[in-house]
């Protein structure tokens, strides 16, 4: 993927109905920031008085956020089940009927086109889950957003797609994950020539790293303070020296990313 021009733009992971700490982030770094990438998974907070009330605040603060053009909001598969609950694919663990309902009267009229599966910001792709190697290596780099969107849009009529896909790693039947299932720590596969950000597999405050060196070798990293680095050197940037850096931001929004001239910071929430 060819590196394209992008404002700063901060990178936010699973949010689950903690609205109050998205909306301290945006506002942190709003001077810095021109634009706000939204990783996905606004729904379901599971012991943290999770139900009817809390999913009317969340989607109030949604459809709010959905309606400023600044913000890109990606679709996690807590979201999926709640967009599209008539869906074959639409199943999650946390969805009930009682927030079904809150769902459909406050969100009534924002459509599945208000949500993206991916997008890029300079070198990076960005989505939920991230993108299988299997995936990424049968569709090609060439056009790549374009392919994912148009299969988005046809999938949301209601038909079956790899999109949509669980692996048996999430309690689901396919070969793999696909964008919104993807597991980051037994699925995950670094792709020569693509750099990717994503969410959905949680680790509270700690940043991963998943790369390939110029010369093909694997390298891990965590992150658990932006003040510190692996072993005193610099993290891995997307670039010559790297044919893969992917990273995994879903850190209980303690941790976010700023994408700024292509480079990658990761800054405290």
């Amino acid at each position: 993927m060819s590196t394209v021009s992008n404002p700063p733009t901060l990178v936010l992971g699973d949010i689950h109905d903690q609205i109050d700490l998205a909306d301290r982030a945006i506002a942190k770094f709003s001077a810095r920031c021109a634009r706000v990438v939204m990783l996905g998974d606004y729904f379901d907070s599971w012991g943290r008085g999770d139900g009817a009330e809390k999913m009317r605040a969340t989607c109030r603060w949604l459809r709010q956020s959905s309606e400023d053009p600044s913000r890109i909001h990606l679709i996690g598969n807590h979201d999926f089940s709640y967009l599209l609950n008539s869906h074959p694919q639409a199943w999650c663990p946390g969805w009930t009927v009682e927030k079904q309902n809150a769902f459909d009267a406050e969100m009534t009229g924002v459509s599945i086109g208000s949500f993206r599966i991916a997008c890029q910001a300079g070198p990076w792709l960005l989505s939920h889950a991230g993108f299988h190697r299997d995936d990424l290596d049968r569709m090609g780099s060439l056009g790549l957003i374009g392919k994912i969107e148009r299969d988005f849009l046809s999938a949301s009529t209601g038909r079956r797609s790899w999109l949509f896909d669980n692996g048996p790693t999430r309690g689901g039947s396919d070969e793999h994950g696909g964008p919104l299932w993807l597991d980051w720590s037994r699925e995950f596969l670094p792709t020569a020539g693509i750099d990717q950000i994503v969410g959905h597999t949680p680790s509270r405050g700690v940043v991963r790293w998943k790369c390939l060196t110029a010369a093909g070798t694997h390298r891990a990293y965590e992150l658990a303070s932006p003040a510190t680095s692996f072993l005193g050197r610099p993290l891995p940037q997307a670039g010559p020296e790297w044919i893969s850096v992917n990273c995994c931001l879903d850190t209980g929004l303690v941790l976010a990313g700023i994408i700024e001239g292509g480079r990658l910071e990761i800054v405290e929430v």
